[in-house]
């Protein structure tokens, strides 16, 4: 999804936004999730827009993605570009740590943040950089790439140990049996001898 906010009438990829605060909806089979703020950068601070977003898709990384995103962001111009309150929801597929079944993982997130522009967007003079750390950019046409900040924040969302359930049982550590399925016969028999020492000194006194 790519907004462009600008002066023309509203397209396929261009959404006219002149008002102060405004509220529109766009929703594309794309992955791109970026806006064009180019005209709010001319008005003064504290103006704002705000838009609502689906997107089918978001790759996270080279493993995971995001599915059935949705969200709303809302831009406040700023002395050095445009402050971003963002809300969303989707789901992520990742691996079960018990049974490594897949585990769906439902997301929702809630963040502000600021995207900092690198030149005027009146002179076109390169402008000073911010003291922060690692900071976002608008690029050099004034788009806000919020798909990649809502990456980055999605990313820290997720759990370290997802499970498919919170009962999740996992695999039978012998014979690799999925224990949500099927009941193996590992615990009566005894187990591998060569793991006997080690089951003798976790056993209860």
């Amino acid at each position: 999804m790519i907004l462009l906010d600008s002066v023309t009438p509203l397209t396929y990829n261009a959404a006219s936004v002149s008002a102060e605060s405004a509220i529109m909806h766009m929703s594309k089979p794309i992955t791109d999730l970026k806006f064009n703020v180019a005209q709010l950068l001319r008005e003064y601070t504290g103006a704002s827009r705000r838009y609502d977003f689906t997107e089918p898709v978001l790759r996270l990384d080279d493993a995971l993605e995001i599915r059935s995103v949705v969200g709303d962001v809302r831009f406040t111009r700023t002395a050095s570009g445009v402050l971003v309150d963002v809300h969303a929801h989707g789901t992520v597929e990742m691996e079960c740590v018990r049974c490594l079944n897949p585990a769906v993982q439902h997301v929702e997130v809630r963040f502000r943040d600021e995207f900092h522009s690198r030149i005027d967007v009146t002179t076109g003079t390169p402008l000073p950089q911010p003291d922060e750390e690692d900071p976002f950019y608008l690029d050099e046409l004034h788009m806000a790439d919020v798909g990649e900040m809502l990456r980055e924040y999605v990313l820290l969302a997720l759990p370290m140990q997802p499970l498919c359930r919170a009962d999740c049982r996992g695999l039978c550590p012998e014979c690799g049996a999925d224990l949500n399925v099927e009941q193996c016969s590992c615990g009566s028999s005894g187990g591998d001898e060569r793991f006997a020492a080690l089951r003798a000194l976790l056993k209860p006194e």
